[in-house]
């Protein structure tokens, strides 16, 4: 197996102290077939990134370590928010992390209190279709932004029927039009659009 990791980490691979690795290098490991748990940690401290994998025995497999995303989430996490270098809007750092209807996510973004701000709302279906791209993470969810998905997230911009609105996938940037009262995969992810 081979190991790479975007950020100098100290790595642990189940439980046993697997030295530093620096960015743009790779440890090849020799384990044995099974389930692995491997762990880093940056060397500066702060989020810890973790995943099992399962070997088989003509296994090669390569593990590519996120720790750049993972310290930028928890950041965001600990400020309670994220701002967009393109569109300066300030995002939660997380969505609401269980399904909602629509008025149930406008009423959780009218009531969030994060980061100070009390002015927080539901986005149009554009500017969650800002936030698309980037490579998977661990949820499969593709997000520019270090923000923590659960499923698909509600918008405020009304859909294409009476009673409905639209929702966005971010495992494949799909939009929907949903009737408002299905809670299913949808969430609440809040924005704000005042200046800080």
């Amino acid at each position: 197996m081979r190991v790479r990791s975007d950020l100098e980490c100290r790595l642990s691979i189940d439980g046993q102290p697997g030295g530093v690795l620096k960015p743009g290098d790779e440890v090849r490991l020799n384990l044995v077939p099974g389930d692995h748990q491997i762990e880093a940690v940056p060397v500066t401290g702060g989020a810890t990134w973790q995943t099992t994998v399962t070997l088989t025995e003509a296994d090669r497999q390569e593990v590519s370590i996120p720790l750049r995303a993972a310290v930028a989430r928890a950041e965001a996490k600990a400020r309670g928010y994220w701002v967009d270098p393109q569109s300066r809007l300030m995002w939660a750092a997380a969505v609401n992390g269980f399904g909602v209807s629509w008025s149930q996510a406008v009423y959780y973004c009218r009531t969030l209190t994060a980061a100070g701000f009390t002015d927080w709302t539901l986005p149009t279906i554009d500017e969650l279709h800002g936030l698309f791209g980037g490579p998977p993470n661990e949820g499969g969810h593709r997000i520019a932004g270090p923000i923590k998905l659960t499923g698909w997230a509600w918008s405020g911009s009304a859909g294409q029927e009476p009673g409905e609105h639209w929702a966005l996938d971010f495992g494949d940037g799909a939009r929907a039009s949903v009737v408002a009262g299905d809670s299913g995969f949808n969430r609440a992810l809040c924005v704000r659009r005042s200046s800080m």
